[in-house]
């Protein structure tokens, strides 16, 4: 997975996630959102037949701790 500031990096396949640095599963402590956004990555798996970048439909909601 990466994240916004990471954008345009060359790799085979990435799953990004819209979330602040440091937080690449989600808020912590959100177990439920952190379970959501690994299996959204890991679906890519098997879901992209070709190398590229897939934004993940999540979105971060309030501030960073």
């Amino acid at each position: 997975m990466t994240l916004a500031m990471e954008r345009g990096v060359d790799a085979p396949r990435v799953a990004f996630v819209p979330f602040p640095y440091n937080y690449p599963m989600g808020p912590p402590g959100d177990k439920e959102r952190h379970r959501e956004v690994a299996i959204a990555a890991l679906a890519l798996l098997r879901g992209l037949q070709e190398p590229g970048e897939v934004e993940l439909p999540f979105a971060w909601e309030g501030r960073p701790r």
